[in-house]
């Protein structure tokens, strides 16, 4: 239960409260800063009944539904009418006796999106609501550490320099914290108002924020940071009779696999005993003898150990190069797969040097590299890694610990592969390691280098963590769930409210969409792997490109499988002067990997749209060339002018190359009946589509087009079995095209 009272989610006293609209959702009165609209209060209904009831919800509302503002003034509403009923109960001997009154206290929401721009955009939408929650955005020291030598650094070095820092009084920003901690109200504010807020204040703003989230009601966080065991423990805040909302919850279930995964090559153990043999050196010198490094150990006690952990990692590096890997028929890689147990027989069975690493090996090797990592960054001008590669070593040992025996057969594949590089065929030098004649490299260095990794496929582990934690509900949302029902049965946790929201707009009036499965020229638009290099396709999708963007005014997305993809068809354009043709009508703004680059790419395409049509001269505008999975097509919000119509080339699966998307397909075949590894494929697949496509309308009076460029998606005339997994506002306005000159009648409407 969070302490305070129900007028934390009012207004601050001496403030004007706007007058908003207030609706009756299930009984609770939700104020909405706008009049809603009927999928709005559809949306606010759900998120009503699922906490009424305590159950997980599953919310699908397409973007530009006004999706986050909705959640926020449901829960919150709902949250605040539950604190006065439990102010009421406490206050009521009748109210006591009730069997129908709540009978715990109110739960604190934590809000969490996939990345802090995106949560940034969820604090800008709070502050157009009435309710005014106790509110924290929490985050890492990257994020937050204003100290001049701390600052610069990363990771284990950041977290291990930040404690001494702290300890020995050398963190004015920790002091000021003390002292003066209240002078900042971090509520209603973005990372970037925290940060600068404090750092005007005198105020360390990353412990500030945890300090506040004891207390707070609405906690902003990436959700990485509550699917991750070690992250969520180190937050110190207890997740019990909270409520939990992962927007952009399209991304989740890769994020809950990867957080209960891990790879360690082989490469790694020797960075790791370099960072010991470092550590072993400042103790063996004297450099190293403050309490605040060793803790109630002596050097020569911590140099033991040092040398016993080393062993055990030799130990492991022999025991990986032992088993005989063969040529893998489904991957086509050198290798060696087996249920995910097998993983603790890799680790404990050791070698010549020493034993292996058993489960009650865990705590004494935890405290050694928590001591190493303090030794290694004492001085806080220190140039070494910092014990980067140990952290990364401990992160891996507590992902391998914490299944039972059962739960790593049932949802983990443990694997030992090598990779077919250059680098590997050429053999690669690893550090000697000779503090003692017998622990040299079990492998010979002409060896390929290998990996042995533990990879979780069902996000079910994570969410059932969760779940375990006593958290009070479970909402997950996004405007791309589709299929919703391959999405529930993959998450694994029950989910009794689901919602397939309608959109804002009239789509019969405000969109048009349709399958072209051919070009001007009547080649066949077919990006499939056998085909996409084919040069009448590649002549005929950049027809069909120049003649669209001569049709459509203003902005057009043109979204790619990959970057590959893309980079390899502008290259063909501009070879066969397609290219030129095409920026005739629009001038091509290329998608690049950086985010600077983004930024100054952005601002050009804005540019060019704002530029005034010439009389007689082209219709104007520009086109983005995008990736799916990429930031445009996730992340960007594209108003109006920005966005009229959305191509799609090709079918965006998964890479069959990706030793993880063929193991997850053979993993869920296995586990299920044959055929569920080919429908998560193709679920994959029409997911990042619909995240695509969505972006053409973002509002309420928008407009706009969507066209899927590619054979694959039509059959007989008729959509493909794939297009109908399309989000349910787009699919009833998708047909297959006849011709060209069809797309082009519909871009004119």
């Amino acid at each position: 239960e969070v302490r305070g009272a129900w007028w934390r989610c009012a207004p601050p006293l001496g403030s004007a409260r706007p007058a908003m609209p207030t609706y009756d959702v299930g009984g609770v009165p939700v104020e909405f800063p706008y009049e809603a609209y009927d999928c709005q209060l559809a949306y606010m209904q759900s998120v009503v009944r699922a906490l009424d009831n305590g159950d997980n919800a599953l919310l699908e509302s397409p973007t530009g539904t006004g999706k986050t503002l909705c959640l926020l003034c449901a829960a919150l509403g709902w949250r605040r009418h539950r604190q006065q009923q439990v102010s009421e109960a406490r206050n009521s001997w009748e109210k006591q006796a009730d069997p129908n009154a709540p009978a715990v206290g109110c739960p604190r929401i934590w809000y969490a999106s996939r990345t802090h721009s995106q949560l940034k955009q969820v604090v800008q939408e709070l502050k157009k609501t009435s309710y005014r929650p106790w509110s924290v955005v929490l985050g890492s020291r990257e994020h937050f550490c204003i100290h001049s030598s701390v600052g610069r650094h990363s990771g284990a070095r950041q977290n291990a320099m930040c404690k001494r820092a702290r300890d020995e009084n050398r963190c004015p920003f920790y002091i000021g914290l003390r002292k003066a901690g209240s002078k900042v109200n971090t509520s209603l504010m973005d990372i970037e108002e925290i940060v600068t807020a404090c750092k005007g204040n005198g105020i360390c703003p990353f412990y500030k924020c945890r300090e506040d989230a004891k207390e707070a009601e609405l906690l902003l966080i990436p959700y990485d940071y509550l699917i991750n065991p070690q992250t969520r423990e180190s937050l110190q805040v207890p997740l019990q009779n909270s409520i939990l909302v992962f927007d952009e919850g399209h991304n989740i279930e890769k994020s809950c696999e990867q957080a209960a995964s891990f790879e360690l090559k082989a490469v790694d153990l020797p960075n790791c005993i370099a960072e010991l043999d470092d550590a072993y050196d400042l103790l063996e010198a004297g450099e190293i003898n403050s309490e605040e490094a060793l803790g109630e150990m002596t050097a020569d006690q911590l140099m033991s150990h040092i040398n016993l952990l080393k062993k055990n990692l030799m130990a492991l590096e022999e025991s990986i190069y032992s088993d005989k890997l063969e040529r893998d028929p489904t991957t086509d890689r050198t290798m060696m797969r087996a249920p995910g147990s097998q993983i603790l027989r890799v680790f404990a069975r050791g070698g010549k040097s020493s034993e292996g690493i058993l489960p009650k090996d865990a705590k004494r090797i935890n405290t050694v590299i928590r001591k190493v990592i303090a030794c290694l960054t004492f001085s806080m001008d220190t140039v070494s890694s910092g014990g980067q590669n140990l952290d990364k070593l401990q992160s891996m040992l507590a992902v391998l610990f914490k299944p039972e025996t059962e739960e790593l057969d049932r949802n983990y594949h443990m694997l030992i592969y090598e990779e077919d590089t250059e680098e590997n065929k050429k053999g690669v030098k690893r550090k000697a390691v000779d503090f003692f004649s017998d622990m040299a490299s079990s492998h010979t260095r002409d060896q390929k280098q290998r990996t042995v990794a533990l990879w979780c496929f069902s996000c079910s582990v994570a969410l059932r963590q969760l779940e375990k934690l006593g958290v009070h509900s479970l909402i997950i949302t996004s405007g791309t769930l589709s299929p919703i029902e391959g999405t529930v049965q993959a998450f694994g946790v029950p989910f009794p409210v689901v919602l397939t929201n309608s959109h804002v707009i009239d789509v019969n009036k405000q969109l048009w969409g349709g399958v072209l499965p051919a070009g001007p020229e009547g080649a066949a638009l077919d990006a499939s792997f056998g085909q996409r290099d084919e040069p009448a396709y590649i002549r005929d999708l950049g027809r069909a490109v120049q003649q669209l963007s001569s049709y459509v005014p203003d902005g057009l997305l043109l979204a790619f499988n990959s970057y590959g993809q893309k980079d390899s068809m502008l290259r063909s354009w501009r070879q066969s002067g397609v290219y030129e043709e095409i920026a005739r009508s629009k001038p091509i703004f290329d998608e690049p990997r950086g985010n600077y680059e983004l930024q100054s790419m952005m601002e050009g395409y804005n540019r060019a749209l704002d530029k005034p049509r010439q009389p007689g001269g082209p219709i104007g505008g520009a086109i983005l060339a995008a990736v799916c999975r990429g930031k445009l097509c996730e992340g960007i919000d594209f108003t109006d002018r920005q966005c009229r119509l959305v191509v799609m080339v090709g079918i965006p699966y998964p890479s069959r190359h990706d030793l993880r998307v063929v193991l997850k397909q053979s993993f869920l075949d296995s586990r299920g009946s044959e055929g569920d590894g080919r429908a998560w494929y193709c679920r994959e697949a029409i997911r990042a589509v619909n995240q695509t496509l969505g972006r053409v309308i973002r509002h309420r009076h928008d407009f706009g087009g969507v066209l899927l460029a590619d054979t694959r998606y039509a059959r007989d005339g008729r959509l493909a079995n794939i297009s109908r997994g399309l989000s349910s506002w787009i699919l009833p306005r998708m047909s297959v095209l006849g011709t060209f000159q069809a797309a082009l009648e519909g871009c004119r409407t």
